[in-house]
């Protein structure tokens, strides 16, 4: 199991994915997961290894996306007393199945290294490509005309314009700091790429005049909106090192806190959200929310189904199906 899950580990971080790792750290028998057990949960909610089945298997996948949405670690606590306590870093819940064991479980975050593109050869470019290794970020660099000298820390460089290898939901970041060399090609390619995150070093009257052009080449407003320009916190920079700085510090910023504010427009808001509510029905498809216990059950491999006034119930163990058989009125309207 430790080869196979160690194998999976290196698969996924490899293509830039982010997930998490669950891992058995106490337990009272009797419980299913022994100390040492361990899982990858990817963000899709499927599960890879082993901690236990039943309400715990549910629970750790319904904790672990969020463990992976806020990249914070999280220690689940799941007893037959259960709790109330909860914090950041740590929950308690009730062990509804019939063992009636206790478990701790370890939940930690994987967030492969992000990926810096930074297009042209300008002073900024050089200095945030400097800076940026050194935050230990990998960083590529396009740009026409190029001396390798200007850019000897970074682990690739092209001349052509092209992101076709770009995953749309990795940890990549495309900065364009073309200065009037190919800026329009470079922001309309960088776009089209579908980065989480492209940003664009102009003044205020060229990123107005960039917009438009977008515009009448056809790209959606939505994705117009997501263009970051000018780019960069706003701390008074003056000096190309000092913007390099304040680009890097928003790029650090979004890579760390992009789920909990986003300093873009509203209609970037609006446009992650149902990026979200897309990500959330995908993940119903796959499960359903035990109206007893709260916690995502796998439909493919569910310990129960009750068909109850035309639907099906799915239970994750034989305690939620009983409790469920008693009264179901009283549980049915918590489903989602």
């Amino acid at each position: 199991m430790f080869n196979e899950i160690a194998l999976k580990i290196q698969e996924y971080y490899s293509k830039g994915s982010n997930f998490a790792i669950a891992q058995v750290i106490d337990r009272e028998a009797p419980s299913s997961g022994k100390i040492g057990d361990k899982a990858i949960i990817l963000e899709t909610g499927e599960l890879i290894g082993w901690i236990g089945g039943g309400c715990i298997r549910g629970i750790i996948i319904k904790e672990s996306l969020e463990v992976i949405k806020t990249k914070r670690y999280r220690r689940i606590r799941i007893s037959p007393e259960g709790g109330s306590r909860e914090s950041n870093h740590f929950k308690e819940y009730v062990m509804s199945c019939q063992s009636r064991g206790t478990v701790e479980v370890l939940i930690e975050p994987v967030l492969p290294q992000p990926e810096l593109i930074i297009v042209g050869k300008s002073n900024i470019a050089r200095k945030l490509a400097a800076l940026a290794t050194v935050a230990d970020f990998k960083v590529s660099v396009i740009a026409r005309d190029f001396d390798q000298l200007m850019f000897s820390t970074v682990s690739t460089i092209s001349d052509v314009i092209d992101f076709d290898a770009i995953i749309p939901s990795s940890n990549t970041y495309i900065i364009v700091t073309t200065q009037g060399e190919d800026d329009e090609l470079s922001v309309k390619k960088a776009l089209l790429s579908g980065a989480k995150y492209v940003g664009f070093v102009a003044s205020t009257k060229k990123s107005e005049d960039i917009r438009k052009y977008l515009a009448k080449e056809g790209i959606s407003q939505e994705r117009i909106n997501q263009l970051r320009s000018p780019v960069g916190l706003d701390i008074n920079a003056k000096l190309a090192s000092e913007v390099a700085i304040s680009i890097l510090a928003e790029v650090i910023d979004h890579f760390r806190n992009e789920n909990k504010s986003d300093t873009t427009c509203c209609d970037t808001a609006v446009s992650e959200q149902s990026s979200a509510t897309a990500d959330q029905d995908k993940f119903s498809d796959e499960y359903y929310i035990n109206p007893v216990c709260q916690v995502p059950v796998s439909k493919k491999n569910p310990k129960h189904i009750v068909e109850y006034q035309g639907e099906k119930v799915y239970f994750c163990c034989d305690g939620c199906k009983v409790s469920f058989d008693k009264n179901p009125s009283q549980y049915i309207g918590k489903t989602v």
